[in-house]
């Protein structure tokens, strides 16, 4: 492996990184918005259970492979 190579896999890797760390920051947004408005009684929108569903799904993928 060259360098150039090596340099484009690790900021590739990098970039990964900090999208996944993006789509959990916006994963856990979801859900405590999720969180908010069942507790104050307006029940689960149909588009907020949608997303929570999908980022819950993604979540436990990403657990899945580590």
């Amino acid at each position: 492996m060259s360098e150039y190579d090596a340099i484009d896999a690790m900021v590739e890797r990098m970039a990964r990184e900090e999208q996944d760390d993006l789509d959990r920051s916006h994963g856990e947004f979801i859900l405590d918005v999720t969180a908010a408005r069942m507790q104050q009684g307006g029940g689960e929108d149909a588009l907020l259970e949608a997303i929570n569903r999908a980022h819950q799904s993604k979540a436990s993928e990403a657990t899945d492979q580590q």
